[in-house]
């Protein structure tokens, strides 16, 4: 079995590759071949994944090429999918939903038979749900007409699908006259700003107290020196937040190939998890700056941990190409998450030399194989951001983190500044 990724090359998509999985019933741990098509070997340009540089003969694996764990369907669509489509969740669902859902996955990166399908399921709903746009109160008011647009067309042309997480998220994209539409309904050249909006799962309190602080938890890491994008706004319970995947241009819409952490160590399977030695180390074999990666990686852990952010997994981890050069994307899915009902933990953690767990930054930075003199470098930029950390509390008051979550966090960044304390 097999299927076709095409890629957004030079502004419009073309077929790059052809993946074939020998044994779909046993998911991705099925060996794959993957092979580049010819034409594309001739006139592309970019790679399909970091791991896989454009070449005549094809790569044998052992497992999928892992860039396709991030284009599975997971949560909420996934759901939609599995009920639309009849499909029963078992090993072999994984690539059955790719061949439908992955029709506008984040970055540059399409499944062509699961762009066949949209194509149909667009050719049986009315002009009306293909074609309309929204204004801002329309989606805040949750009108009558935007709910039943979402129903009867947004699940597959907003990128639910495509989307990973629980959180029911939608990618909308607002034209060059204000309207809104689901985001593969609207043709590049009418693209002026893309947006991917989260919704409260609305379970309980703590589900929309997490997303309404996200905003807030963005704007403190900004203020706490890490790389952000453009800040995303928490409006009339929705959170609106910019894409960083996406640029618009004078000449078009350009999308920069991003893949997660997931991706780039190779994992076979979406249940693996890596700690953080091996995502770091393998981050350092492939961007662009690994001295400052590692800082940005530091960092963003010492402040999940600071913060409260426990979900924390190899897919909302992701390098990105931009202007040729290969680093972290700006941070994504900082919360609250501490707050989740759920019973989610840290499922990424950092171990020493036997795999055992370290819970101590001093143990921490110690157990980091880096050279000696970039290692001075590193605990220099770690030093200057504990010393942040006395002022973390007041930065989460003033960028408008609810006091009650400002509070709970106190022991944990005080113990965190004790153990990162000279």
């Amino acid at each position: 079995m097999q299927c076709t990724i095409e890629i957004f090359d030079r502004g419009q998509w073309q077929p790059c590759c052809i993946v074939e999985t020998e044994n779909p019933s046993v998911g991705s741990l099925s060996p794959s071949v993957l092979t580049y098509l010819p034409d594309y070997v001739e006139n592309g340009s970019l790679p399909v994944s970091i791991h896989f540089p454009v070449r005549k003969e094809p790569y044998h694996l052992s497992h999928w090429p892992s860039f396709l764990l991030d284009m599975v369907p997971r949560g909420e669509g996934r759901e939609y999918l599995l009920y639309e489509c009849h499909i029963q969740e078992e090993l072999a669902t994984d690539w059955k939903l790719m061949l439908v859902g992955a029709i506008n996955p984040i970055g540059n990166l399409r499944i062509a038979e699961a762009n066949v399908f949209y194509r149909n399921f667009l050719s049986k709903k009315a002009p009306l749900w293909v074609n309309r746009g929204f204004t801002i109160k329309e989606i805040l008011e949750r009108s009558e007409n935007f709910v039943e647009y979402l129903e009867e067309h947004g699940m597959l042309s907003a990128g639910t699908t495509s989307v990973q997480g629980k959180t029911p998220k939608f990618l909308m994209t607002q034209d060059k006259d204000g309207l809104w539409y689901a985001d593969a309904a609207l043709p590049d050249t009418r693209a002026a700003r893309h947006f991917l909006v989260k919704l409260s799962r609305g379970r309980n309190l703590a589900d929309w107290k997490i997303l309404e602080n996200e905003a807030a938890y963005v704007r403190v890491a900004r203020e706490m020196g890490l790389a952000v994008g453009e800040l995303p706004k928490w409006q009339s319970d929705m959170l609106f937040i910019p894409r960083f995947d996406r640029t618009v241009t004078e000449t078009g819409v350009i999308r920069h190939h991003q893949e997660s952490i997931a991706s780039l160590c190779q994992l076979a399977d979406a249940s693996e998890r890596p700690s953080h030695n091996v995502a770091l180390k393998t981050l350092r074999k492939f961007v662009s700056d690994p001295f400052a990666t590692t800082v940005e990686y530091l960092k963003r852990d010492i402040l999940n941990m600071a913060m409260g952010n426990i979900d924390n997994h190899p897919f909302n981890k992701a390098v990105r190409m931009l202007h040729g050069k290969i680093g972290l994307t700006p941070i994504f899915d900082f919360s609250p998450s501490y707050l989740l009902t759920d019973d989610i933990e840290r499922s990424m953690e950092w171990v020493d030399k036997n795999g055992d767990i370290l819970d101590n930054w001093n143990d921490i930075l110690d157990s980091l194989d880096l050279p000696p003199e970039e290692m001075s470098a590193v605990l220099v930029e770690i030093d200057r951001f504990a010393r942040k950390l006395d002022s973390l509390q007041d930065i989460m008051t003033q960028q408008g983190v609810d006091e009650d979550i400002v509070d709970a966090r106190y022991y944990g960044i005080q113990n965190l500044r004790s153990q990162l304390k000279n």
